[in-house]
């Protein structure tokens, strides 16, 4: 097993049953107790949970993975702004790759005036947004689905991400830093976004202003391989600056 693995299955293991103790970890997992004292110390590190006398507990479960509906009217106003000037960067003809994101959602009404356009996406509330629109073909990726962000992902998704390749690639994450680059809680969605990515020439992050300085525990990819960012005026201007000297042209959608 995987650490990135062994640790989302320990933060699963917390969600369930509140607290839980070194040993029954232990048992759990079926590794060594330094094994797991060095998983805590590293979620702990992350702010994903908290160490007690003897074991761990959640520090904060809505910190570590909001669900859709929490995220889907968070600083929706600047989603919206994010979303439609992504979405002007799709160019008639292209095929992109959109995640399941709530920011990338907010691009959805806005590629419906696009022509002759293939999306391929893991949102499963893209199918309702888009239907009945001919100028554009639908690709659903196919994958285990997970309620809490309305997305399929997984092995299967990621093995059917091989098969495509699309001109832009348009991915949102949970937080985004210069050391960790852009990060999501759930390993899955991890595996699956970078998937996204490496079958795209260009890749676009859409992030709102209050992810910027968030870590999550997994990393997606570093802002290296990030080629335009499109967010919102409440962005640190020193940050810009930051992601600039990397190359990184950052786009502020007013």
């Amino acid at each position: 097993m995987f650490p990135e693995e062994r640790r989302q299955k320990l933060i699963s293991a917390l969600e369930q049953n509140s607290s839980m103790s070194v040993s029954e970890l232990v048992n759990l997992l079926g590794v060594s107790e330094a094994t797991i004292r060095r998983d805590l110390n590293e979620l702990q590190h992350l702010g994903i949970i908290r160490r007690t006398h003897g074991g761990a507990l959640l520090a904060s479960p809505s910190k570590f993975e909001p669900t859709y509906v929490d995220k889907k009217d968070r600083f929706l106003e600047q989603k919206q702004k994010i979303g439609r000037v992504a979405a002007a960067l799709v160019e008639n003809g292209e095929t992109v790759i959109l995640d399941a994101g709530t920011t990338t959602l907010q691009m959805i009404k806005h590629l419906k005036e696009k022509r002759n356009i293939t999306v391929i996406t893991n949102s499963v509330n893209a199918i309702t947004e888009l239907d009945g629109d001919e100028d554009l073909d639908l690709v659903m990726i196919g994958g285990e689905f997970r309620f809490s962000t309305q997305a399929l992902v997984g092995p299967l998704t990621v093995e059917n991400l091989r098969n495509f390749h699309a001109d832009k690639v348009f991915v949102a994450a949970n937080g985004c830093t210069f050391e960790e680059g852009l990060t999501t809680p759930n390993i899955s969605e991890a595996h699956t976004k970078r998937a996204m990515v490496q079958a795209g020439s260009q890749v676009i992050a859409v992030l709102d202003h209050s992810k910027f300085g968030e870590v999550s525990l997994n990393t997606i990819i570093p802002l290296k391989e990030v080629n335009v960012l499109v967010t919102d005026d409440g962005l640190d201007g020193k940050v810009q600056i930051e992601l600039e000297k990397l190359g990184i042209e950052v786009i502020i959608a007013d």
